[in-house]
């Protein structure tokens, strides 16, 4: 990425000092704003919490939309993802190979580029199925929440993230998911071995207690996220966030309504979405 120059000293070009320093803060701040953007999106322990396969079957599900940003590898071939092809194709978004989160909207756009592209996703029904889900609200808010979510999973395991809030939600996500996975075996050992030893005469009651056992212990994680959410906010990073929410929100917005080509919307309307979508991340 190409730099703008900053002089060494000030009185020698004044004006060309303090707009480099004015740039440098305004494209720091942004950074933030869009990885805590990006984190609040992501606080969910499932994928399906972000995305509901039941709201049209006519549009992408959850796991094909994963199936391409992912690599997939058969044999000894891999056919490169989105996440892999934007890292490749994109140096200039990383910075000492940190990812500079002010591109976010772009990845978003990029993304929806290449999964409506038949060279890329093999066949012309899959680019149409995904061109017809972009066009619908609530599956894009849904696919930009996954994206978002996939991006920061990547970018953490490279240690690429800038903020405290990032990192923290995604330790505390990975964290829940890996615990929630070892409860889940424990408790199909313990049915197992209750059927063996005692008979199989009560078992789906085991089954119905041991099920509501890990109902309750995931419900614990989601209310610690929860929890952690209302900390966040007290946090300058997320008062940096709140700054530039609403911009943010207008710029993918807006790639969402160039698929439709619909004109500007009416303040209120605009407002009505944005204030939506605020709420729907929250719940």
């Amino acid at each position: 990425m190409s730099t703008q120059h900053t002089p060494a000293v000030i009185y020698k070009e004044p004006e060309l000092f303090y707009e480099a320093k004015i740039r440098e803060e305004i494209l720091k701040r942004y950074n933030i704003a869009f990885e805590v953007f990006m984190a609040e999106q992501y606080s969910r322990i499932h994928y399906s919490e972000l995305m509901d396969d039941s709201t049209d079957e006519s549009f992408a599900s959850k796991q094909r939309l994963i199936s391409w940003i992912n690599d997939n590898t058969k044999g000894k071939e891999v056919r490169a993802g989105i996440l892999t092809r934007y890292k490749i194709e994109h140096p200039e978004h990383f910075e000492n190979g940190i990812w500079q989160a002010r591109y976010f909207s772009y990845f978003v756009y990029y993304a929806k580029g290449l999964l409506t592209d038949e060279t890329f996703v093999k066949k012309k029904e899959i680019a149409d199925e995904f061109a017809k889900s972009f066009k619908n609200e609530q599956w894009y808010w849904q696919a930009v929440a996954v994206l978002g979510a996939k991006l920061l999973e990547y970018l953490y395991d490279m240690n690429a993230l800038q903020t405290d809030i990032a990192k923290a939600y995604v330790r505390q996500i990975k964290l829940s998911r890996q615990l929630l996975k070892s409860i889940g075996r424990i408790m199909g050992r313990v049915a197992k071995n209750y059927g063996e030893n005692y008979g199989y005469d009560n078992i789906e009651e085991v089954k119905e207690a041991i099920l509501e056992i890990r109902q309750n212990i995931e419900e614990a994680f989601k209310q610690q996220m929860r929890m952690s959410y209302e900390i966040f906010k007290s946090q300058k990073e997320y008062q940096i966030y709140l700054a530039y929410r609403k911009i943010i929100k207008n710029d993918i917005l807006e790639i969402y309504r160039e698929n439709l080509k619909l004109p500007e919307p009416s303040f209120s309307v605009q407002e009505n979405k944005l204030n939506q979508l605020e709420a729907g991340c929250l719940n």
